[in-house]
């Protein structure tokens, strides 16, 4: 008999995927369907004082750069979305619950 393991998505803070402080979990469900997208380690404190301290760094390095660098990096991300919208746009279809159509509008 095999058993199946459940893989319990991670947090992405300060630029490294991270298991987090905390071991509780939840699941998130299409609302449409009941389908079960994933497993979710819930965040602590800790966890989100980390990311806020991250995000405030962060915001300093952003706010020295001149303006023509950091248009620079927003067309590479709009690129980047533009190049990933069917995939982002089904996460969000899946998420929420909409049409596919929906879903892709609301990446672009």
């Amino acid at each position: 008999m095999s058993r199946q393991t459940r893989e319990v998505h991670r947090h992405y803070i300060d630029g490294e995927w991270t298991a987090g402080a905390g071991e509780e979990t939840f699941t998130s469900e299409n609302p449409a369907t009941g389908e079960t997208i994933g497993t979710f380690r819930r965040a602590t404190e800790a966890d989100v004082e980390q990311a806020v301290d991250a995000a405030a760094a962060a915001a300093e390095t952003w706010r020295g750069l001149s303006y023509i660098d950091r248009a620079e990096v927003l067309w590479e991300v709009y690129h980047e979305l533009r190049e990933r919208t069917d995939e982002l746009g089904e996460i969000v279809t899946r998420e929420c619950g909409k049409e596919i159509s929906e879903g892709r509008a609301d990446v672009v």
